[in-house]
């Protein structure tokens, strides 16, 4: 859920007032001399991934057991990532363990706001590990990855009160990087007042 309104506005969103939303996929938002277009999916991604990234900084990434488990067979080059980076993947929620050759069960996987990563979701971050990213380049990746499903997708947006509405700017606006989305997507466009008197041949 976005949440609900509770209190003070955000700095970066302190004088904006939602006034409608277009195509299911934006919200129109006035903000000052400026009328804001915000990307509901890219905003609620960004709150997402924030969030996630608050709550298991430092801490393990919460995981759920697969029953039975999942048996993967490797490449060459995923079989040396998986040895290499045994570490690095149980830290990110990945419980594994040999099963011959290059066929691994997978135990366990990463499982935040309750959705959980399938054989898929493995082999990214191996392959990002292969590639030589920081366990905690590939960490961010894959929180990036989890925050981006359940966020508000096209047709979600359209159905928001003007409470919630309110409530997604709040978020964003507590966000330390409110104007891009984890995957560094623009979350927020703004016209000032000057370019449509200009457009509409008007004195200000």
């Amino acid at each position: 859920p976005v949440g609900a309104d509770d209190g003070d506005r955000p700095a970066a969103f302190a004088d904006a007032e939602p006034i409608g939303t277009f195509r299911d996929v934006y919200l129109r938002v006035g903000a000052g001399d400026e009328l804001l277009v915000v990307d509901g999916h890219a905003a609620h991604e960004r709150v997402n991934y924030e969030r996630l990234a608050r709550a298991f900084d430092g801490d393990p990434v919460p995981t759920a057991s697969l029953d039975p488990p999942a048996t993967l067979s490797l490449s060459a080059d995923e079989a040396a990532a998986a040895a290499a980076h045994a570490g690095a993947l149980d830290a990110l929620g990945f419980e594994t363990e040999s099963f011959g050759g290059d066929t691994v069960r997978l135990r366990s996987v990463p499982a935040p706001f309750g959705r959980t990563l399938d054989g898929d979701g493995f082999r990214e971050a191996l392959a990002a590990l292969g590639a030589g990213e920081r366990p905690r380049d590939a960490r961010e990746a894959l929180l990036a990855d989890l925050a981006c499903h359940p966020s508000l997708k096209r047709g979600d947006i359209g159905e928001l009160s003007p409470d919630a509405q309110r409530a997604l700017l709040n978020r964003l606006g507590e966000c330390e990087r409110p104007y891009a989305c984890p995957h560094g997507r623009p979350t927020v466009l703004a016209v000032d007042e000057a370019t449509f008197a200009a457009a509409f041949g008007r004195d200000r």
